[in-house]
Parts: structure tokens; C-alpha cells; sequence
């Protein structure tokens, strides 16, 4: 990993500290807001393209900005981002009851949230010392996921408090304020470091920049719709069709770019693809064992861990990126995100334990230990994937990464939930078929299920921590 030798980095990080935590805090503040604004405006079935207007953009665009970045300098993205970003939220706050409008002010806030993101990682990257990447990203990745445990409560309680169906614009315009103090303090601190040479816009890769947010913003739309819809409805099968004819294109326009937007140099390489490769594993187990121990809990009349679960996992993921994502700048990072694993395999195991006796501690057990060792191993695995990049393709490299993580929690999603509440499913009609009573066809089917997934979980698992096992050292590589 290239750095400069920075002994302010900490000060210099304020800005961008303060950005994390406002954009994840406003993120918190509006989690309920799409359904708030669907409810308030008799718009049930636009729901769907709600939400999915701000995570498209801030996924698909996350490459594009990055590479913004390296051209124009991480001061002037994160400026223009943060900007965008507050733009957006004030046009949603004013917004009419008119979706499309709506859809238009998501996006603009989805394209900031991609530009601040890279800029973030960017400057740890390039101003942290290398013995303290993995210190950086945890400090960013522990700002951002603590913002969101407070987030939903207190957007919530503000809703809550004012009472009307507009009562979504009141948080809007809490968003507003916060982010506007965000971009003042940003103006006055966050400083470009003058020895990193910058680039330019002079043949930058506008077809790079179309056919990545084509395919992208397709395989974005590919898990909701599979989910809603079905994954032979049409929906799914065009975002499959435009994802693959975007990407056959996007490799044909690449290969001819000067400075393409989409690396092939950066993503060929085992620190790019191994860690993704495990994200891809494991990373979605995190939702998808709160939805499944949920619903669960539901199915057998615990509705009690329904009221903990989601803070259970988030404090398990806050002690694991903070006590676990550092270790990474002292021991080699692949020992430290295996062992980082085992401690989800250990949740995992945990649930497939779980009956209808089993209590709160019992499966909020099962969510602390998911929730520790994934939450480390996002710092981790995002010290490795940078590993030996250039200062001024920081910006870029750490755009193309983030939005192949931010994919990963979706598809996981897509595929272990719809396994669970198929299986449980399936087992209660097969239960009741046999002459067993609902209730207890009910429970028995609920445990089953939850035991089998939980069982191809732990698989996924231990696939891998084979994999973290092939990953480069990155210690290393640094030395030589």
C-alpha cells in the first residue's frame, strides 16, 4: 500500500468523519421514510421503486464517482457530493405528491451517498500510515454502522412526536440542517494533499460511465425484483438481460479506454477477488439471520427477540470491527478474517440448536456472534482488496470495491430468506398433511427450516475461511 507521510492524518480526518457519520445518521433518520411517504401518499406499489432509487444510485454510481475523484481531487467530489446529497434531501423534504419527482430527488441523494463513500476511503488510504490502514477503515466502519443503531430510533420517535401523515418532512429537515453543517465544516477543513497528482477530465470514459451504471443498476434491481416478483418474471429476467449485454459491452468499450473506469488491472488480481468472493459467501448471512431468527420468533410465539434482535447484531458488529479490524495492521489479515469467521460458523452452529424452548439469549447468542465477525472482517477485507494501489488511483479503486461489498448483503438476502421461508413453508403443509395439529406443525416446521439454512449457512462459512486462506499476504507484499 502506497501512503504519504502524513502526521496530521488524524486531524485531516475530521471532515471526513464527520461526513461518514452524517450521511450514515441521515440514512438511520430516513430508513422509514419511503414507507412514511407510500402510506401518507396512497402510493403502496411505487414502494419498491422508493427505496430502490437511492440504492441503485448509490451502488451503480459508486465506481464513476470514484473515478471523479482521482481526476478532480477527493476534495472537490466529497464537497460536490455532500452538496448533492443535501440538495436531495431538501427537494424530498419540499417534494409534492408526485413519484416521479420523488424518484428523481432519491437518486440525486443516492449519487452523493456513492461520492462520499470512495472519498472516505480514499484519504485512509492514501494520508493514514500503512501500519494503521486497517485502524482507518475501522474508525470509518464503526462511525457508520454506530450512526445507524441510533438512526431508526430517533427518526422514529420524531415521527412519532409530530403526529401527522407529512410528519416524514420533519426528519427530512433534520437531515437537511445536519448535512448542511457537514458541508460547512468540510469547506473550512478537508485539504487535497498536494504531492498525490491528480488527473484530469480530458478523455475521461463516458462509455465506461454509461454501460457501468446500466449494469450495475440492473444486477442492484435483480434481488428485490426475484424477491417480489418472482425470478421468472419479467422484471427479473430484463435486469438479468440488461446486466449481461451491459457487461459484454462494457468489456468491449474498456479494453479501448486510456484510463477506464473499471480497472481490469485492479480487479484481476487475488486481492480483488478473493475477498469478494468471501463477502459473497457470508456477508448477506447478517440480514439474513435477523430476518430468519425474526420470523422465527414470530412462528413460535417469541415475539419478544423481535424487539432486540437488530440491536443484539449491531452491537456484536460494532465490538467485531472495533476489537477485530485493527488486528489486521498487526497480523496478516487473512489469519485475522478467518478467525473473523469462525466466530460466525460459531453463530451459525448456534442456530441450528435453536427449538421452540430456546430463549432470548439463545438466539440474540446466535446474532452477537454473526454480527462480531462480520463486522471485522469488512475492514479487513477492505485493507486487503486496496492493497498496493497507487495514491492517485485511491479514489477509483476504492469506488469499484465499494460498490461490489454494497452487493454483496442483497444477494445474500435473495437467496438464504426465500430458502428459509420456503422450507418453513413447505414443512407445515408437509406436518399437517400427516394429522399434526397447526400449532404444532407450525413450530416443528419453523425449526426445521431454520436448522437447514442455518445449516447451509455454516457451510458457506466454512467454504470461506478456506478461501481467506488463499488470499496474499499482505505484510508481505508491503515489505517488498
Amino acid at each position: 500500500m502506497e501512503t504519504t507521510n502524513n502526521n496530521g492524518y488524524m486531524k485531516g480526518f475530521i471532515p471526513y468523519a464527520v461526513a461518514a457519520a452524517v450521511m450514515s445518521l441521515c440514512g438511520g433518520f430516513t430508513a422509514s421514510v419511503p414507507t412514511a411517504i407510500a402510506t401518507a401518499w396512497n402510493a403502496d406499489a411505487s414502494l419498491t421503486f422508493i427505496t430502490l432509487a437511492y440504492s441503485l444510485a448509490a451502488a451503480a454510481m459508486a465506481p464513476i464517482m470514484g473515478k471523479l475523484g482521482g481526476a478532480l481531487g477527493r476534495r472537490k467530489v466529497l464537497l460536490a457530493s455532500l452538496g448533492l446529497y443535501t440538495i436531495g434531501q431538501l427537494l424530498i423534504a419540499i417534494c409534492p405528491a408526485n413519484i416521479p419527482m420523488l424518484l428523481v430527488f432519491r437518486f440525486m441523494v443516492g449519487i452523493g451517498a456513492a461520492g462520499i463513500a470512495p472519498s472516505i476511503m480514499a484519504y485512509i488510504m492514501v494520508e493514514f500510515p500503512p501500519e494503521k490502514i486497517a485502524f482507518g477503515f475501522t474508525l470509518y466502519l464503526a462511525l457508520a454502522s454506530g450512526m445507524v443503531v441510533f438512526g431508526p430510533t430517533i427518526g422514529s420517535f420524531i415521527m412519532s412526536a409530530v403526529g401527522t401523515p407529512d410528519a416524514w418532512r420533519t426528519v427530512m429537515w433534520v437531515c437537511v440542517v445536519l448535512c448542511v453543517i457537514s458541508v460547512i465544516l468540510c469547506f473550512v477543513m478537508a485539504k487535497d494533499n498536494p504531492n498525490i497528482p491528480k488527473g484530469s477530465m480530458q478523455g475521461f470514459d463516458w462509455g465506461g460511465a454509461l454501460f457501468v451504471l446500466l449494469m450495475f443498476g440492473a444486477i442492484v434491481c435483480i434481488p428485490t425484483f426475484g424477491q417480489q416478483s418472482g425470478w421468472a418474471a419479467v422484471t427479473t429476467l430484463a435486469s438479468i438481460g440488461v446486466a449481461v449485454v451491459s457487461l459484454i459491452i462494457l468489456v468491449m468499450v474498456e479494453k479501448k479506454a486510456a484510463s477506464p473506469i473499471m480497472s481490469g488491472k485492479f480487479i484481476a488480481r487475488k486481492n480483488f477477488i478473493l475477498p469478494v468472493v468471501v463477502l459473497f459467501l457470508t456477508q448477506g448471512l447478517m440480514t439474513a439471520c435477523l430476518t430468519e431468527i425474526i420470523r422465527f420468533g414470530y412462528a413460535v410465539n417469541k415475539t419478544a427477540i423481535a424487539s432486540y434482535a437488530m440491536s443484539i447484531e449491531y452491537v456484536g458488529m460494532a465490538v467485531g470491527t472495533i476489537v477485530m479490524g485493527p488486528q489486521a495492521d498487526k497480523k496478516e489479515p487473512r489469519v485475522v478474517a478467518a478467525i473473523a469467521l469462525v466466530f460466525v460458523a460459531i453463530g451459525s452452529a448456534i442456530m441450528m440448536l435453536i427449538n421452540e424452548n430456546a430463549g432470548v439469549l439463545q438466539m440474540g447468542g446466535a446474532l452477537f456472534f454473526v454480527g462480531m465477525g462480520l463486522g471485522g472482517n469488512i475492514a479487513i477485507f477492505t485493507k486487503v482488496a486496496l492493497a498496493g494501489v497507487a495514491p492517485e488511483d485511491s479514489a477509483s479503486a476504492s469506488g469499484t470495491f465499494n460498490v461490489f461489498k454494497d452487493m454483496c448483503a442483497p444477494f445474500g438476502v435473495a437467496i438464504f430468506v426465500p430458502m428459509f421461508v420456503t422450507k418453513m413453508g413447505t414443512n407445515i403443509a408437509a406436518n399437517m398433511a400427516t394429522g399434526m395439529e397447526q400449532g404444532a406443525a407450525t413450530l416443528a416446521g419453523a425449526t426445521s427450516a431454520l436448522h437447514t439454512v442455518a445449516l447451509v449457512q455454516l457451510v458457506c462459512v466454512v467454504v470461506g475461511i478456506v478461501v481467506c486462506f488463499l488470499m496474499p499476504k499482505v505484510h508481505e507484499s508491503k515489505e517488498a
